[in-house]
């Protein structure tokens, strides 16, 4: 699936019964206030509002100190926004902010490590890759020592809480680099079977799928009735297009883990994936999915969704509200974008694939930096309830307040998606790269605000259609994780290859079994399998 390296990326939502966040968290203990001290835990609201960090400040660093801070951003960032004016006034800390495009970060990063020269503070996607190799290296502070001393209980009650985050922050030397984004919720969802509901309930068709062929005769019916159209649109790539019809039916387009076995199996090497296959050159021989799925452009696909000439795709939730302001007054009348739930298979519907917990992007200290206390300090505030609603949502009294039913309200024009005009564009809260924690109430005051995702979230909560949590290995071992790759890569591209030739009808299904499965085998799955579930139990101790 597509994640939240779209940003993006990704995002996506949560029960709308969820509560108020931070709940969880409240019964941290406060630490005596000390420049090598952990932060406080207490909530901004039991502050004074004048000064809402008139004792944090002392806690997190003593003395103004300006640290240098790099992350990936595709737009610039001074220092002078709301996040950083933040991050200042709770903390004492000055950010002076080193960013670059997502298209230069990873050649940047290299650069940067090459040299051994790192800014005292780093924000990576992907990063426990780089905590891994560099960490045990001496590239990053080793944050082990502060945990076990206390000095980053907040950091540690929350991975705790989640329990494969304990295991999957942990670098192969046995030690931590890095403080990862974690998702302090019971889940929030990813992609979903997403439609134009509007032109469902104008024409008496069903949004509730009860199996592949209900899904079928629907999109035949639209065809008659929109000639023109292809009532199944897919942008993203041709693996978008078949990885999650090949989820749906509890399968993949390469390794992954099965959850009733707790181990790796090969995806298309299944009657599950053969299926996904045959019907999806089923659709495409009748004009029923946009036969440029592999080469479709965002705004070819927006076009088809504008002119009534798309009406069942793949997309996040939050796209029902965020295509109207795309389209502007292309929107057509009544349009309303929306879930739908996807079709069972054997009779098992599948949950949608959620996240919660650990996800590996994680800040790391530069182990020359000479605030290294401080730093520690700030990531740990950053895992506080303080710090979460800090960096979600600014400096209590003066860029939001809590209304008497505990939501937010903003006192400054900030552009979100529920304010999509606000004069303050970029104001770095809630930002993905920056925030160490997102909860329940950023869930609720950022997503689950607009008619769509309020009813897509609604509908998918009412029809139990979310999944659990999944967390895959991690290798320990360099030359073992390449050649995992090598041999994945290799397979990947055959497989897709042979699964588009299946679809558009150049290739037989009947040759799956016969060819493309004993390719794969030549091209070395079975040590593939063997180096992915090694991996997989030695991540998680099994």
């Amino acid at each position: 699936m597509k994640r939240l390296l779209i940003f993006f990326v990704a995002v996506i939502v949560l029960i709308v019964t969820g509560c108020n966040s931070n709940s969880n968290n409240n019964n941290n203990n406060n630490k005596s206030s000390n420049a090598a001290e952990p932060a406080t835990t207490t909530n901004a609201s039991n502050e004074t509002q004048a000064e809402p960090a008139a004792t944090g400040a002392e806690k997190i660093s003593a003395k103004p100190i300006q640290v240098n801070w790099f992350f990936t951003a595709d737009t610039p960032y001074t220092g002078d926004e709301e996040v950083f004016k933040t991050i200042e006034k709770y903390t004492n800390i000055k950010i002076k902010p080193i960013n670059v495009s997502r298209a230069d970060a990873t050649e940047k990063i290299n650069t940067m490590l090459a040299s051994g020269e790192l800014p005292d503070l780093m924000s990576l996607q992907g990063g426990q890759k780089y905590a891994d190799k560099y960490g045990p290296q001496g590239a990053f502070l080793n944050l082990t020592p502060y945990m076990e001393s206390g000095k980053l209980d907040n950091m540690k009650a929350m991975l705790e809480k989640y329990t494969p985050a304990m295991d999957l922050a942990r670098s192969p030397d046995s030690n931590y680099y890095g403080a990862p984004r974690m998702y302090d919720v019971p889940y929030r969802a990813d992609e979903v079977l997403i439609g134009r509901t509007d032109i469902f309930a104008k024409n008496n068709l069903s949004t509730k799928f009860e199996t592949f062929d209900d899904l079928y005769n629907t999109l035949v019916k639209l065809k008659k009735l929109y000639p023109d159209s292809y009532p199944y649109f897919v942008r993203w790539g041709t693996n978008h297009l078949i990885e999650n019809q090949a989820y749906y039916r509890g399968s993949d387009t390469s390794f992954y883990l099965d959850q009733a076995t707790q181990k790796y199996v090969f995806g298309p090497d299944s009657q599950a994936y053969k299926d996904t296959l045959i019907f999806l050159n089923k659709l495409y021989a009748e004009g029923l999915v946009n036969p440029n799925f592999a080469t479709i452009t965002d705004e070819e696909w927006n076009e088809l969704l504008a002119t009534n000439k798309g009406f069942v795709t793949i997309d996040y939730p939050q796209a029902g509200d965020e295509i109207i302001q795309t389209m502007g007054d292309k929107t057509p009348e009544g349009f309303e974008f929306t879930a739908m739930l996807q079709p069972k298979y054997n009779d098992t519907r599948v949950g949608t694939i959620v996240l919660s917990g650990y996800y590996g992007a994680l800040k790391m200290i530069s182990n020359k930096s000479k605030y290294k206390d401080e730093l520690v300090n700030l990531l740990n505030w950053m895992y506080s309830p303080e710090g979460i609603d800090a960096m979600q949502f600014g400096i209590e009294g003066e860029s939001y307040d809590k209304n008497a039913d505990g939501t937010i309200k903003f006192l400054k024009d900030f552009q979100t998606p529920a304010t999509p005009k606000g004069s303050i564009k970029n104001s770095g809260l809630n930002n993905q790269d920056l925030f160490t924690v997102v909860n329940q109430q950023a869930i609720n005051t950022y997503e689950l605000n607009g008619a769509a995702m309020k009813k897509s979230v609604a509908f998918l909560t009412e029809n139990n259609a979310f999944g659990k949590a999944t967390f895959n290995a991690k290798f320990t071992d360099d030359k073992e994780q390449k050649e995992y790759g090598d041999i994945k890569t290799a397979i990947d591209t055959y497989v897709e290859e042979a699964s588009v030739n299946v679809i558009i009808g150049k290739q037989s299904i009947d040759t799956w079994d016969t060819k493309v499965i004993p390719q794969v085998k030549k091209l070395g799955s079975e040590r593939a399998l063997e180096l992915i579930n090694k991996a997989y139990d030695e991540t998680f101790k099994k």
